[in-house]
């Protein structure tokens, strides 16, 4: 059974007395009885603690997000305004009714202190100095000259720097009361004393909203590997399983170690790749102590390229799932050319057999890239037609659960090599990771020439499958075809607007950056089984920032990559055979 949760309640509560302060500030007027306080208390001090007021609402409502999210520095936040604005609301109007508000809120919360104890990031003098130093000199003289200058251009008499410190004590914090001698009522003057009030505010904002940020993340010690590798050949069954091993990914262990979450941190969230990786009864518990993990630290975190197997899972545990796309999956001993479902593939490869076109296969552990006797020949081509592959795309090559062409990398996947014997030139190429515990593997890069011949790239996936099928691997992915849902019943893909609004939507607002529609049909010649694929996460409200690390994985350049110039490509290098050809 679950314990009520009473976090949404208390932010929600704390969020209407931040309203409330903001009015009565804002709207409230001087009732009967002030008039007779007006008399103990000097009219500055009544002032003061408006502004302070108004102050309180604008940080209780900030703070409320965080009280929602368990932050314990948004509750002691809360707990000090809360505090503040008894005394302020008493001195502002007599409001006793506010205060009393207020100060069953300061009891609510300290009954339920235990329910937050999420981490903030941590704020360190050393690391905070230089730009607070800064911050606080920029407005300062902003102020400070500011309404010297102003007095100096403006005003009725000689400009006073007593006086300007005092205008801006009080146009930052209200403090004391108006001394500046310049007429308010000119447009200039009116408009930068109100622009101090708003800098200073801007600033103490600013600095709530830095202490209620997200922990920070600490990577994980790169000696682990060795055990997600062997995790991963005994379970790792995503076809995007095999990124769980990069360099910039992080792991998530259960208590006894035999099961990991791998996950890439980027924009505080932690993106998971695939699924769980361990033996199905580990499972629940590693699920419940990665939520904790990332509760605890104000993470949200998502998982991406989820299967559809491990669903009732996360569904227990109130978690939602946003279909994303599907996986073809060619099964090796059911392919075959044969059939009208593959003629246009089979048309394609016959042509480029009859042309001499044939697919060398370096696979990891049976015939090494390295040890090939015309290994720098082969380099130089793969890295050339990499380099002028990318050099038509915008915003570069892409990076979470996809590779990057790395020629120190290519002895650990299947690399397929397209070339014709006679002239010796190399026409493409495609690199598959492995899917080990599903005994396959997964479509990676794919780059060719761009005056290959037509249909080299299904020669390359054909004769890679053919292959696979005589070392007895059994699947093939051609990896993930997102934004694409087919129908179980007819096979047909169902992207009509009528069926799905949002993903017709993003189709014709992403092509620019991304062909989903036309790589879908490419896939789709190859008669595969699709495999459905989601977006698995927690909390609907983490959507956008969920949305937004996607994207920044995806794209290491940053949005801005897709509007640069490409880089100039290098010189090619003259190959001898070629060349006599």
């Amino acid at each position: 059974m679950r314990r009520f949760n009473a976090r949404p309640l208390l932010a929600l509560a704390v969020a209407a007395m931040g309203i409330v302060d903001l009015l009565s500030a804002l709207l409230s007027h001087v009732p009967e009885r002030v008039r007779a306080l007006r008399h103990l208390v000097p009219t500055d001090v009544l002032d003061t603690s408006r502004t302070f007021t108004l102050l309180a609402g604008a940080l209780l409502l900030l703070t409320a997000n965080g009280l929602r999210r368990g932050k314990r520095r948004a509750f002691v936040t809360a707990l000090f305004l809360c505090a503040l604005s008894v005394p302020v609301n008493l001195l502002k109007a007599f409001d006793v009714e506010e205060a009393s508000t207020a100060t069953a809120l300061m009891f609510l919360l300290g009954l339920n202190a235990q329910a937050f104890s999420v981490k903030s990031r941590g704020l360190s003098w050393r690391a905070m100095r230089g730009p607070a130093v800064a911050v606080v000199l920029a407005i300062g003289v902003y102020a400070f000259g500011g309404c010297w200058l102003l007095e100096w251009m403006y005003g009725t008499r000689e400009a006073s720097l007593a006086r300007a410190a005092q205008e801006a004590l009080y146009q930052l914090f209200g403090v004391g009361e108006p001394v500046l001698a310049v007429a308010r009522s000119q447009h200039v003057v009116r408009w930068y004393l109100g622009s101090i009030s708003v800098m200073g505010l801007t600033l103490l904002i600013g600095l709530v909203a830095a202490m209620l940020k997200p922990a920070r993340h600490l990577g994980q010690h790169r000696a682990d590997a060795q055990r997600v590798r062997e995790l991963l050949r005994w379970h790792g069954d995503s076809t995007v399983a095999a990124f769980a091993l990069e360099d910039d990914v992080d792991w998530f262990f259960s208590s006894n170690g035999r099961a990991v979450i791998a996950y890439r941190y980027e924009s505080d969230v932690l993106l998971v790749i695939g699924d769980p990786i361990g033996p199905p009864e580990e499972i629940p518990s590693l699920l419940e102590g990665f939520e904790r993990f990332c509760r605890e630290h104000d993470w949200a975190f998502a998982f991406y390229q989820a299967r559809p197997e491990r669903l009732a899972q996360y569904r227990s545990r109130g978690w939602r799932a946003v279909h994303i796309g599907e996986d073809p999956v060619l099964w090796t001993d059911r392919f075959t050319l044969e059939g009208a479902a593959t003629g246009t593939l089979r048309r394609a490869v016959r042509r480029l057999e009859r042309l001499g076109y044939e697919v060398r296969h370096f696979v990891p552990g049976r015939t090494a890239f390295s040890e090939a006797p015309d290994h720098a020949r082969l380099l130089d081509a793969l890295r050339a037609i990499s380099a002028a592959w990318l050099h038509g795309r915008e915003g570069g090559e892409m990076s979470f659960c996809m590779g990057r062409f790395d020629p120190a990398r290519l002895d650990e996947v299947w690399l397929s090599v397209a070339w014709n014997p006679g002239t010796g030139r190399v026409e493409g190429f495609c690199t598959w990771t492995p899917v080990w515990a599903r005994h396959g593997w997964a479509l990676d890069l794919m780059r060719r020439r761009s005056d290959a011949p037509t249909g080299i790239m299904e020669l390359l996936v054909t004769r890679s499958v053919e292959a696979a099928r005589a070392e007895g691997d059994t699947m093939m992915s051609l990896s993930l075809s997102a934004l694409v849902r087919v129908d179980a019943t007819t096979g047909e893909p169902d992207g009509t607007p009528g069926s799905d609004p949002a993903r017709a939507f993003l189709i014709e607002r992403l092509s620019r950056f991304y062909d989903f529609q036309g790589l879908f049909r490419w896939k789709r010649k190859f008669a595969p089984v699709f495999e459905d694929r989601y977006l698995v996460f927690a909390d609907p409200l983490a959507l956008p920032r969920i949305a937004l690390a996607l994207v920044r994985a995806q794209t290491p350049g940053g949005l801005l990559s897709f509007v640069r110039r490409p880089p100039e490509l290098p010189a090619p290098r003259s190959d001898p055979r070629t060349a006599a050809a």
